[in-house]
């Protein structure tokens, strides 16, 4: 094995570690907040927070047996969409804070997808890269909107 190689494997599992750290963090908000809506978003955070574990998973696989990088399209993961009876009520302190590190975590995972794609030389691992990083862009979206809806 070579040392890009070795590298490689190397950040793909601190990703597998970051992705099973930020899980934990959402199914831990989503158990505590007792606001459906926050409910809602955490659970949908934390599901495609673990479908990118897996396929890192995968692609680590891959890459350690045979060198290979692995596809991703996307997650299938949709956002439920609100009850329509649901009851928008606000958050308290605690959900805020978890939103405001929930918005820096991600921030962090765009930057390591980012810097991983810088050192990767292969055309389909920049395209898995870059759409696990959209994801991860998409997520502190619909973070940042929920969290400035709150705080108005």
């Amino acid at each position: 094995m070579n040392e890009q190689t070795k590298e490689t494997l190397d950040a793909i599992m601190r990703a597998m570690e970051i992705e099973k750290e930020t899980f934990d963090f959402y199914t831990k908000a989503e158990q505590k907040t007792f606001n459906p809506e926050g409910k809602r978003i955490f659970r949908w955070l934390a599901k495609t927070e673990e479908q990118h574990y897996l396929k890192l998973n995968e692609l680590y696989q891959s890459l350690h047996e045979g060198g290979r990088w692995v596809f991703y399209g996307g997650s299938t993961i949709a956002l439920d969409p609100a009850d329509s009876g649901e009851k928008q009520v606000g958050f308290d302190t605690d959900d805020l804070q978890a939103l405001e590190i929930a918005m820096e975590i991600e921030k962090k995972g765009i930057a390591y997808f980012d810097d991983l794609m810088a050192k990767t030389s292969d055309a389909d691992g920049k395209g898995m890269l870059k759409a696990l990083r959209d994801e991860e862009t998409e997520h502190l979206r619909v973070i940042t909107e929920k969290y400035n809806e709150i705080k108005k």
